[in-house]
């Protein structure tokens, strides 16, 4: 795309990034804690990856999110374990387990990843109620964040990882940055992470679309204009060059703005320095220049469309952001994140099935993460799997049945203990049920701690005098 030399693109190679496939991650210790996983392995069980993380493996299958687990296979054995594992949500992965050992042969770490995702759903077998919530580890680690996690870029493909590293190279530099991709790839994204992650971090970050600008006022929007320049400019103004003093300003769609203004934009970067409309001064660029286009510049450059001198002066450091139909892995933490973000606003619980979810990476996304991000709110919406929260009172068994229920087992409770140890019970189990199984959201209805659920639900089994684990 660029006609100079020695002027690479952070860019991965297509058909690398084309064959990645996700992949499901685990790194658990010698009892199985998770200390490492991935928001693949966090989407084929619909729990988020920030909860996964303070799990057990063990937990998971207990609660019926996997049907078995290789790691603890691999940890009993201390041998590598392969095998085909299924999830709640109708994922299966071949995963392989392999127990990291220390030197004097104890399993010290655990390895577990999948070679290959099979889409597709699996039959499991019949259960009465939903998986319910795993109990987290009462030790909380603080994770590493993935490359670009904390501004909100999901940077898992190669591609993007490359990117991601360009970007905090670059950062403490005023080079200018030309970001290359399609529309809805997030170009802007990358654009804030570069002001974010540089000196200017604290200084405005000014966006403008060229395309949305009206020829006859784009001298006017970047350089502003002194009063009395024109019929009607009562007060002075200042343009975006002067608001973005300190910070970045960002030219979107740098291919629509017209050939003329082109002419005074290369004068400004040439100089450093430009005038107001009207105005007699130079006023020195205090701000860096950060351009995107989803257009060929180079070819519109050969067609006379976009001035060479120009191209030249704002292609110092190109940034190619490949499409999302080309990293898939990247396709997965979206998902996920948008999953989250869709959830928490419209309070729905909406979790991904793998024909969904496969369906989701046949799609070749044009208008890229843009698009995703309207599907999935679409999904979350449009969602009727989950059954509507019910409201407090509805909750509750009406009081004959309660009645009823009391007498049937009344010479099973021998005091006052025991019957509110039983009514607790009965209603902790309602308010679940209408949660659909989650724990979490069950305790945060009740206002209690997740813990005690199960403590007085155990209570209640054995006012009944049963044994079984609730």
């Amino acid at each position: 795309m660029s006609k100079s030399s020695g002027k690479k693109a952070a860019k991965a190679p297509a058909e690398k990034i084309s064959s990645e496939s996700p992949s499901t991650l685990f790194v658990t210790d010698a009892k199985g804690n998770i200390l490492i996983s991935n928001e693949f392995t966090a989407l084929t069980i619909g729990v988020p990856l920030e909860e996964l993380l303070k799990y057990n493996v063990q937990d998971l299958v207990k609660a019926g999110y996997y049907s078995h687990s290789i790691t603890m296979q691999a940890i009993e054995s201390k041998q590598k374990v392969s095998h085909p594992v299924k999830t709640i949500q109708g994922f299966t992965v071949f995963s392989t387990a392999i127990p990291i050992l220390d030197k004097n042969g104890e399993v010290q770490l655990v390895v577990t990843s999948s070679h290959e995702y099979k889409g597709g759903p699996f039959n499991l077998p019949p259960a009465s109620v939903p998986p319910s919530s795993p109990v987290p580890r009462s030790k909380k680690r603080s994770e590493p964040k993935p490359p670009g996690r904390e501004t909100g870029i999901v940077a898992e493909s190669l591609a993007m990882k490359q990117i991601i590293q360009v970007c905090n190279q670059i950062a403490s530099y005023d080079s200018k940055v030309l970001i290359l991709g399609e529309s809805g790839t997030g170009k802007e994204v990358i654009a804030k992470y570069i002001h974010q992650k540089s000196n200017k971090w604290n200084g405005p970050f000014i966006s403008i679309n060229c395309a949305a600008i009206p020829p006859a006022l784009f001298e006017y929007e970047l350089f502003g204009y002194e009063k009395g320049a024109f019929s009607g400019a009562a007060e002075e103004k200042k343009g975006m060059f002067e608001i973005a003093s300190g910070g970045v300003l960002f030219l979107d769609e740098i291919a629509e703005m017209p050939l003329e203004m082109q002419a005074k934009l290369l004068r400004v970067l040439e100089h450093n320095e430009f005038r107001r409309v009207g105005g007699v001064s130079q006023i020195p660029v205090n701000c860096r220049i950060i351009c995107a286009t989803n257009r060929d510049l180079w070819n519109l450059v050969k067609k006379g469309l976009f001035r060479e001198d120009l191209y030249y002066r704002i292609n110092v450091i190109p940034i190619h952001i490949p499409p999302l139909r080309n990293r898939k892995s990247d396709l997965v933490g979206l998902i996920s994140s948008f999953i989250a973000h869709f959830n928490q606003i419209y309070r729905k619980k909406y979790t991904l099935n793998a024909d969904d979810f496969q369906k989701m990476l046949d799609q070749p996304w044009h208008g890229n993460v843009r698009e995703l991000k309207n599907y999935v709110e679409r999904l979350v919406i449009t969602d009727s799997s989950a059954p509507p929260s019910p409201a407090l009172e509805e909750s509750v068994a009406d009081w004959f049945s309660l009645d009823h229920f009391i007498e049937k087992n009344q010479d099973k409770l021998s005091d006052l203990k025991d019957f509110t140890a039983l009514v607790e019970g009965r209603y902790i189990q309602q308010v679940l049920k209408s949660c659909g199984g989650n724990g979490s959201e069950a305790a945060k209805q009740l206002g209690i701690d997740r813990s005690a659920i199960y403590r007085k639900l155990k209570r209640m089994k054995e006012a009944l005098g049963e044994d079984k684990e609730p």
